[in-house]
């Protein structure tokens, strides 16, 4: 009988002993998964701070390019709406007498220096129909910017009865930061007060004499609905 129980316990122990086995083995590979889930997120946070730092350098990046092509239009000039083929074959001898023609004769004792001057292709639904605009660039950033002085002074340019607009030549990413503020100039226009939107894209809102600074639209929205005069309001 006692033999027959020792056996029984010999068996319950070996059983034990083989449970604490497993249980000890368990033990270590729950060890050595934390180690490792440890060790990955310190992966994860070092590739998160590696991200973080190459994304600011690839901003800082952008804008250094961005801000080297737009210092290198700073000569240039768009003018929309000329009428395809009325350049002729020569486009500088064009501009030479259009532009006076534009702006008043008497404004020029000689003309501006032009380096370059051809047609860009232009994208989208007026593709086909709208004329191509024509870029110039000037020898001088100051004749450009005489030009431009004198064209936003004047308001209403027309050449053969077409209606024709000057524009500052800007990268893409520029232009699409300066069509934000599209919004609040609109309201700004229609309340009549006076604003410029400075370069590079920062918006100059003067209300009684004092001119106020925006570099963000939604601050300008904000400011400008507080506004007495205005349409918001």
């Amino acid at each position: 009988m006692t033999a027959h129980f020792d056996s029984k316990t010999e068996t319950i122990q070996t059983g034990l002993q083989n449970i604490q086995g497993s249980l000890n083995s368990l033990c270590e590979q729950i060890s050595e998964l934390e180690q490792r889930v440890s060790s990955n997120e310190d992966n994860v946070d070092d590739l998160t701070k590696r991200v973080q730092t190459l994304e600011k350098e690839n901003a800082y990046l952008k804008d250094k390019v961005e801000d080297a092509e737009n210092r290198n239009r700073s000569s240039n000039l768009r003018f929309i709406g000329v009428p395809e083929k009325s350049e002729g074959r020569d486009m500088i001898v064009f501009m030479n007498k259009m532009i006076p023609l534009l702006l008043g004769c008497e404004n020029f004792s000689t003309m501006p220096v032009i380096e370059r001057a051809h047609r860009t292709p232009i994208f989208g639904s007026n593709a086909r129909s709208a004329p191509r605009p024509i870029l110039v660039k000037f020898l001088h950033f100051q004749d450009k910017v005489k030009i431009l002085r004198l064209a936003r002074a004047k308001e209403v340019l027309t050449y053969s009865g077409t209606r024709i607009h000057i524009y500052p030549d800007f990268s893409a990413g520029l232009v699409k930061k300066r069509r934000e503020f599209d919004a609040v100039k609109k309201i700004l226009r229609a309340a009549d007060i006076k604003y410029s939107l400075l370069y590079p894209c920062t918006l100059r809102v003067t209300v009684d004499g004092k001119p106020k600074l925006f570099r963000c639209p939604e601050e300008a929205d904000l400011f400008v609905k507080t506004l007495p005069s205005s349409p918001l309001i």
